[in-house]
């Protein structure tokens, strides 16, 4: 048996370092984006807990062990106030500007959007480049914090770099 997990421990390794050496990235580049992603993992863990308590269970018992991919989920921009950059739960008030649509919690966030250009763009976590929100693929965290990529490979890359070395307490799933 263990045999067997030294084995899987080692084509894990080995798996994580070619995927790394593909796109050309290591962890000492994304400093950044591994900071933004165990910020992540530390909203879905506090979630863990508070589900926990409401289930009168003990929160110190609460581990986060799943995939990286669990942290954040796909949401609809329609509910996301792009001027908070949270996802809201509900259709959200929509905005053409320059054939492009956003969307805000209402008359007050849609005229920021309108008149403050920097409202309707983002970073994405990953790349670092400035993504127009409109055209971004949006992903919430547990809390609600919305982040923008600017393409579903950008995503995955971003939760690929939740390793053992980068943000700790991740553990490989079985």
């Amino acid at each position: 048996m263990k045999r067997n997990f030294g084995k899987l421990l080692i084509a894990v390794a080995m798996t994580a370092s070619v995927v790394l050496f593909a796109s050309g990235a290591n962890a000492g580049d994304n400093k950044e984006a591994i900071a933004k992603l165990q910020s992540v993992k530390e909203s879905y863990a506090a979630s863990l807990r508070f589900e926990a308590l409401q289930a009168k269970n003990s929160p110190d018992s609460v581990r986060v062990s799943g995939p990286a991919a669990e942290w954040l989920k796909k949401v609809s921009a329609e509910e996301v106030n792009m001027v908070t950059n949270r996802h809201a739960g509900s259709k959200q008030a929509a905005v053409s500007i320059d054939g492009r649509t956003y969307f805000g919690a209402g008359e007050g966030y849609v005229s920021t959007l309108q008149k403050n250009a920097a409202s309707r763009s983002a970073v994405d976590p990953f790349t670092n480049k400035k993504i127009d929100k409109a055209s971004a693929l949006t992903y919430a965290d547990a809390s609600g914090r919305v982040f923008y990529f600017e393409s579903e490979g950008s995503y995955r890359e971003f939760i690929g770099l939740a390793t053992p070395e980068t943000v700790y307490g991740y553990s490989v799933p079985r």
